[in-house]
C-alpha cells in the first residue's frame, strides 16, 4: 500500500516537472513567431475629367380628359426628342420609358375624378459633354418638365480605379519604411498580407421627381481644362483607393 502511494507521489512530481520544463519552451515559440509587424494603410486620389454625361427627363401633361392628357404628353414628347437628335446624338443613345398615368380625385370627393396625369421619361447617354448645358436648355424649352438625374462620369473608370491603386500600395510601402526607420528598424522582404478598396467615379446632379434643375456645386472640384463653355463649369471625378499591408520589420 505504501509502495503504491510513493509510486504515484513520484509520477505527479514527474508530470509537474515535465509541465514545467515544456512550458517555457511553448511560450518562447509563439513569441519568436510573432516577431516585428508593421500595419500601415496608403491613400490614394485621382481626379478624372469626365467624357459622358447620363441624363433622365420627363415630360407630365395633365388634363380631366385622360384622351386630353395622352395627346398632350405625345406631342409634348416629340418635341422634345426632336430637338434631342438636333444635337446629332446616337439613336442607341436616346431611350423613352413606357406612358404612366396617374388619376387625382377630387378633394371633396374622393370617388369623383378631378384630372388625369400623363408622364413619360427619356434617357440620354451624351457622350460629347461639351453639348450638355445648350441641350439642357433645348429639351426644357421642348417641353421636357422634370429633371430627374444628372450623371457625369467616365468610360474608363477600370483604368483610373487601377492608377489609384497604384499610388496607394506606393504609399503604404512608403509609409512602412519609414515607420521602421523612426523605430530604428528595417522592413524585411515582401508585404505578408494586402487588402484594398476603391471607390467613386460618379458625380450627380439634380435629385430623383423634382420638377427643377439643382447644381450641387460641391461635387466637383473645379477646374478650367476641360470645361464646357457656359454657366455649368464641368470639374472632375474623384476617383479614391485606399490599400492596406503588414510588413514584417527587424
Amino acid at each position: 500500500m505504501s509502495g503504491n502511494l510513493a509510486r504515484k507521489r513520484n509520477y505527479v512530481k514527474t508530470q509537474i516537472l515535465f509541465v514545467s520544463l515544456v512550458l517555457p519552451c511553448v511560450v518562447q515559440a509563439q513569441y519568436v513567431n510573432q516577431g516585428n509587424v508593421v500595419s500601415v494603410t496608403g491613400d490614394a486620389e485621382v481626379k478624372v475629367i469626365p467624357n459622358q454625361v447620363l441624363l433622365s427627363l420627363g415630360v407630365e401633361t395633365r388634363d380631366k380628359s385622360l384622351a386630353a392628357a395622352k395627346a398632350k404628353n405625345d406631342t409634348a414628347v416629340r418635341s422634345v426628342l426632336d430637338a434631342i437628335r438636333k444635337f446629332q446624338i446616337d439613336p442607341t443613345d436616346i431611350q423613352t420609358d413606357v406612358i404612366r398615368v396617374d388619376i387625382r380625385y377630387n378633394g371633396s370627393v374622393e370617388t369623383v375624378v378631378d384630372h388625369y396625369v400623363v408622364e413619360k421619361s427619356i434617357a440620354i447617354t451624351l457622350k460629347d459633354v461639351s453639348k450638355f448645358e445648350p441641350l439642357l436648355s433645348a429639351v426644357l424649352e421642348a417641353g421636357a418638365n422634370h429633371i430627374y438625374d444628372v450623371e457625369f462620369m467616365t468610360t474608363e473608370l477600370r483604368k483610373y480605379r487601377d492608377q489609384a491603386r497604384a499610388l496607394a500600395a506606393k504609399a503604404a510601402i512608403e509609409k512602412a519604411n519609414d515607420l521602421a526607420d523612426a523605430a530604428g528598424l528595417k522592413v524585411v522582404g515582401k508585404p505578408t498580407s494586402v487588402s484594398s478598396y476603391s471607390y467613386g467615379g460618379g458625380a450627380w446632379y439634380g435629385r430623383r421627381n423634382s420638377g427643377g434643375f439643382n447644381v450641387a456645386q460641391n461635387s466637383y472640384q473645379g477646374n478650367g481644362r476641360g470645361a464646357a463653355e457656359g454657366t455649368i463649369a464641368l470639374g472632375k471625378i474623384s476617383v479614391t483607393a485606399s490599400v492596406s499591408m503588414n510588413f514584417r520589420m527587424e
